[in-house]
């Protein structure tokens, strides 16, 4: 497997705050403090993340996961620390084969397939994409039919509340279950922004697998709202528009209040994975919800 970058992306965003990117599948972020770095998911493990986050600080690195999916924890092994709430623990140590990862491995081609024609429309209209944006092709010598995730088990285990301390900086966990049992955002108070996992996000939200629940959903984004007057900057996990503000917390808990309380438009539609789910859709919030009979 290569070990060099050209599969990630990284920006600054605030003081101390990196975006590295695996556009357009998922992001991770790496906040700094005087005396210790956290890096908030890992991605994938297509590429070594770990010499990515290095080459922007010289701290000492911890993982700290949102939850337990393999795409936001691949990296994990190359880490001598990481963190996860208590009740994704089981699941990092499990790790991932071939065979369970095959259900992705189309999307790599879907992604090289549409690429050129969605930088032909940015060009000639939009110029929104950039470096951190721009799908980018597999790095050199990664085989797709090969591809498994060891297992990651983690070094600290989280509850509500918690402090990561990172010297001068320091980062809480707030437990926000619907999209995993284990499911987290990182609030980091001082400087007013939220990690969002993927309790948070800019696109279709998935509340429709297994391990979700919608009820949790509602309850977790209703506390998040809480915090929309506090927070500026609000960093998520998948899209393009990794950035939001405050007020989209509002929007988000009122998307899932109607949902629970039967007010929202519904439609089916199909899921990266080609499953039928239905989509409730609001002016600026979606959300996958489980199909009928499933």
């Amino acid at each position: 497997m290569s070990v060099g970058s050209d599969w990630f992306a990284t920006r600054q965003l605030d003081d101390d705050v990196f975006l590295i990117a695996e556009p357009p599948h998922v992001n991770s972020y790496l906040v700094v403090g005087n005396e210790r770095a956290a890096l908030i998911d890992s991605g994938m493990g297509i590429d070594r993340i770990r010499p990515v986050a290095e080459s922007l600080t010289d701290r000492p690195i911890e993982v700290v996961n949102t939850h337990y999916h393999w795409d936001h924890s691949g990296g994990n092994a190359e880490f001598e620390r990481a963190s996860i709430h208590e009740l994704g623990a089981e699941e990092l140590v499990k790790g991932e084969t071939p065979e369970d990862l095959a259900f992705y491995v189309p999307m790599f081609d879907l992604v090289k397939e549409r690429t050129p024609a969605l930088r032909a429309v940015d060009e000639g209209f939009f110029s929104f994409l950039s470096d951190e944006t721009t799908p980018r092709p597999l790095p050199t010598g990664f085989d797709p039919a090969t591809w498994s995730l060891p297992p990651r088990p983690a070094s600290r285990l989280l509850r509500d509340g918690d402090v990561i301390d990172l010297g001068e900086r320091s980062l809480a966990l707030l437990h926000t279950p619907g999209h995993t049992p284990d499911s987290s955002s990182l609030l980091d108070e001082r400087n007013g922004i939220l990690f969002g996992g993927d309790t948070v996000n800019t696109g279709p939200i998935y509340a429709h697998q297994s391990d979700s629940n919608l009820d949790d959903f509602a309850a977790s984004t209703a506390r998040l709202a809480e915090l929309a007057t506090s927070v500026r900057s609000v960093y998520v996990a998948h899209y393009s528009r990794y950035r939001t503000d405050g007020r989209y917390l509002v929007e988000l808990a009122n998307a899932f209040a109607d949902i629970v309380d039967g007010r929202a438009a519904i439609r089916e539609v199909l899921d990266d994975s080609g499953k039928t789910v239905r989509l409730a859709e609001f002016p600026t919030v979606s959300v996958c919800l489980p199909a009928v009979n499933s």
